[in-house]
């Protein structure tokens, strides 16, 4: 049986200037984590999860001011139990464009995927003193499981009524329910006490969670973010 692969991908970021507004173009990937995946028979053939040494060291400053600051020492702490692998920015770029090539990876995909995207990109731009640079492979398609999760949950009368029964709703003139990680997760483990990491890999296995459900779904699905090039 010949498998697909895809790699869930997910950042943590701190801002370059700073600021109370978190926008992805403001923002340097301290975090990065990511699995290798197969959509044929969802294994997860591998996962990997760095702190890069040009931000996370080399931006303290800047790290002080981030909005998950009080994890640093859940961070350092990580480093010493060999949970953190600390690497180059481009030594890790470099090793996702390899694992994409070895197994001929169909997509990159995250959960609200342009922010991460543009954070990879301006951290690439922030680096080599750049405007502009698109950091992972383009030749790959970008999917969103936000998208893919909004064409599958949104509608769904039993996600409606659990986002309306737990206050799960979006403050719209018309309400819609929230399609965060944190509430799909726990409307999909049906555990409302579930708290969101917000650690790239282990944030990135409950978004394999909710990218499986929405495959098994067997519905038609919105997923694409940016469309891969020659």
């Amino acid at each position: 049986m010949n498998k697909t692969y895809a790699i869930n991908l997910d950042s943590e970021t701190c801002n370059i200037i700073p600021s109370q507004k978190v926008t992805p173009q403001n923002n340097l990937a301290y975090n990065i984590g990511y699995s290798l995946v197969c959509l044929t028979d969802y294994e997860v053939v591998s996962s990997r999860s760095y702190l890069v040494n040009e931000i996370f060291f080399g931006e303290r400053e800047k790290m002080q001011s981030c909005y998950y600051a009080k994890k640093i020492p859940q961070y350092l702490d990580g480093i010493a139990n060999h949970k953190y692998i600390c690497a180059n920015f481009f030594d890790i770029i470099n090793e996702i464009y390899h694992i994409c090539k070895k197994y001929n990876v169909v997509s990159i995909i995250a959960h609200n995927a342009r922010f991460d995207v543009d954070a990879i990109n301006t951290t690439c731009a922030y680096l080599l003193g750049k405007n502009y640079i698109r950091a992972l492979p383009q030749d790959i398609e970008i999917w969103d499981s936000l998208k893919m999760a909004r064409s599958i949950f949104s509608k769904r009368p039993t996600y409606i009524k659990f986002c309306k029964e737990n206050n799960y709703m979006t403050k719209h003139k018309t309400p819609r329910p929230k399609l965060t990680a944190e509430v799909l997760y726990r409307f999909i483990s049906q555990n409302n006490d579930f708290i969101e990491e917000h650690t790239a890999l282990e944030d990135v296995k409950i978004e394999w969670e909710i990218i499986k459900k929405c495959y098994k779904a067997h519905k038609k699905m919105n997923k694409l973010l940016y469309a891969a090039r020659p």
